[in-house]
């Protein structure tokens, strides 16, 4: 498949490809632990961020919404439909959850910070190492690498492309 805005992402990437990327991005979420745990987690941090967005201004709320959206449809169309759902399915509570005010703006944090300590755990004792931390790995590739895993087939070209790049930073990176 074709993805046409794919290059502007490129920068951001520390692989030349969307496969090699998502080489990277699996080869640090291997253990179906560990991503089960980050998928899980990925609906709370949506929340948290929208609620936090909307508490502050609903204005802000949108623009993240679709700014968001928009770079994942650059990863890949249906799942930047698949993520514009998921917002949508979100908005209403986060919008109804963010009208407390101040304390919806705490409680949003404290949804934010449990949800990536949960991740944290996924990654120290399941995949048993580090994180990558890196920023736009961790707020857009992985979760598009996630999104893409559960809605797309597993057994096409694209993803044995992502399984033999998982391969070589397996190589790189244990040296």
């Amino acid at each position: 498949m074709t993805r046409i805005g794919l290059p502007l992402l490129y920068p951001f990437f520390k692989g030349e490809s969307l496969e090699n990327e998502f080489g990277f991005v699996n080869y640090y979420h291997n253990n179906p632990i560990n991503r089960f745990l980050h998928t899980l987690t990925l609906p709370l941090l949506i929340f948290s961020l929208l609620t936090i967005t909307h508490s502050i201004d609903y204005r802000l709320c949108m623009l993240f919404y679709l700014v968001y959206c928009a770079i994942i449809f650059i990863f890949d169309i249906k799942t930047g439909l698949a993520f514009f759902s998921l917002f949508a399915l979100l908005y209403v509570p986060a919008t109804v959850f963010s009208s407390q005010g101040i304390l919806a703006s705490f409680y949003g944090s404290l949804i934010f910070f449990t949800a990536l300590i949960i991740q944290g755990v996924g990654h120290y004792i399941f995949q048993q190492g580090a994180p990558a931390f890196r920023l736009f790995e961790a707020t857009f590739t992985t979760p598009a690498y996630l999104m893409m895993y559960l809605i797309t087939n597993h057994n096409d070209i694209f993803w044995n492309n992502v399984k033999n790049e998982t391969s070589k930073w397996k190589q790189i990176l244990k040296k």
